[in-house]
């Protein structure tokens, strides 16, 4: 006799309604990679399920039961080897995946004219990735290698490009990349809104090339932004209200470029503050190190609340009180460039708009767990990434499209999905029949009535 089976069926029933309402994605994606391979699609859908919910390694998804499975549509159980080969034909296909993807969100105007870019890292625990290379880490992780992605999002939140480099390549020359990626499904005079790492100015001669415009963030530097001060100081100055916090904001131009130049003086307090307590820590640890001076010992160039330690290990006693050198009379300003003659109002609601991508690089991080990164085969690696991506274009749309949905995080929303659970029940005397089980107010509001497809509608019947 067959055992009763418990298993989580929000994830599959996100996966299939977003699949429904654009009319056969995986057909319109996937179709024509491997036809011989008839579970190539199922064993996707099972890699999306599971980023959905536990976000198991590869090597225990042939832990899944069977009566999940045959709801995916698979013939028979499958292994590890089946489940690795998927990631590295995704990876293999990539372009085409990618391509057939904004194709289709296009065709349903998911498309946005305004488009925020990001770049970040993630990092492997072993060191045999061919494209793994040591870099800057944007997780804080010391030694290991890494890869570089970049996301475009729209400001509708859907995702529209997938970028992914090796580890030491910078945000300014990964943004060419982003740009060839995304060109395919922008239309003309699309805005793209970039962080500074990604501002030089052939990054941003070639978005005016390709007939975009763009918005991004100039680098904090003292000296350019002294002079960009001294406009604001003589300059006309809009005054305006955002998000609770009142800016002054200075337009300067130059040549085709418009140089918006913001002050805030509660930003400036803000990071006063901030420099203050960095100021304060510095020098109570260096209170030590000016001990073991006093003492002979060499420590190098430090301050603290006596004056400055120098190579030699003496003191230069100063006359003044010791100054705090993070302040640096930048405080509070902060400038944009763009392409764009409009409202200063509108230019910096559009660039703080800009967590649209970092709230999918998070979701893509913590939300669907990208790190660490097992796998050692570079198209393994680069699949894997890709099925990520398009796993948080399925919670993004669903998202979209629900009117007023109770749960917008991800991480909160796989806890209501991975508790909607479908369980098969066989009785020692007569036939199986399935429970939907903990249909919570969150889901409704998700789901709507899609969800009671799952329900069993012929227990009443029997009963």
């Amino acid at each position: 006799m067959k055992k009763n089976v418990t298993f989580s069926i929000g994830n599959l029933a996100l996966i299939e309604k977003v699949d429904g309402d654009l009319n056969g994605y995986f057909d319109r994606v996937f179709s024509g990679i491997c036809s011989k391979a008839n579970d190539f699609i199922p064993c996707v859908k099972l890699h999306m399920y599971n980023r959905l919910g536990d976000c198991l390694p590869v090597d225990r998804m042939d832990s899944y039961p069977i009566e999940l499975l045959k709801k995916l549509r698979f013939k028979e159980q499958r292994s590890t080897r089946t489940f690795n080969r998927t990631l590295e034909r995704m990876g293999k296909n990539r372009d085409f995946i990618l391509l057939n993807h904004q194709k289709l969100i296009e065709e349903h105007g998911l498309v946005s004219d305004k488009q925020h870019i990001d770049f970040t890292s993630t990092y492997f625990e072993g060191d045999a990735a061919p494209i793994g290379e040591v870099g800057y880490s944007h997780d804080g992780v010391r030694g290991k290698k890494l890869i570089k992605f970049g996301v475009s999002t729209g400001i509708n939140g859907i995702p529209t490009a997938l970028t992914i480099q090796k580890g030491n390549v910078q945000d300014k020359k990964h943004f060419r990349f982003m740009l060839k990626t995304s060109k395919a499904v922008l239309e003309p005079n699309s805005l793209l809104i970039f962080d500074c790492g990604a501002n030089t100015k052939n990054n941003k001669k070639l978005v005016r090339k390709n007939e975009h415009h763009y918005l991004t963030l100039k680098a904090k530097k003292v000296g350019p932004y002294k002079k960009l001060i001294s406009s604001f100081e003589v300059g006309k100055k809009y005054k305006f209200e955002l998000n609770g916090t009142d800016y002054q904001c200075v337009k300067t131009k130059r040549g085709e470029e418009i140089i918006y130049i913001f002050f805030s003086k509660k930003t400036k307090l803000e990071q006063l503050k901030k420099k203050q307590k960095k100021f304060k820590k510095e020098l109570k640890e260096n209170r030590i190190k000016l001990k073991k001076t006093k003492a002979g010992k060499t420590l190098g160039k430090f301050i603290c609340d006596e004056g400055i330690i120098i190579t030699k290990g003496s003191l230069q006693k100063i006359l003044d009180e010791v100054q705090n050198p993070y302040v640096n009379g930048i405080e509070g300003y902060f400038a944009l460039e763009s392409s764009v003659d409009t409202n200063p109002r509108l230019i910096l609601a559009l660039y703080k708009d800009r967590d649209k991508a970092e709230k999918l690089i998070r979701n893509i991080k913590e939300g669907t767990e990208i790190h660490p990164i097992r796998h050692w085969c570079d198209d393994a690696i680069i699949g894997y990434v890709l099925l990520i991506f398009l796993t948080n274009f399925f919670v993004n749309l669903t998202l979209l499209r629900t009117q007023d949905p109770l749960v917008k995080n991800l991480k909160l929303l796989k806890k209501y999905l991975m508790k909607l659970t479908l369980t098969i029940v066989y009785p020692p005397n007569g036939f199986r029949f399935r429970i939907l089980s903990n249909i919570s107010k969150e889901i409704r509001s998700i789901f709507g009535n899609y969800i009671d497809k799952y329900q069993d509608k012929s227990l009443k019947l029997r009963w």
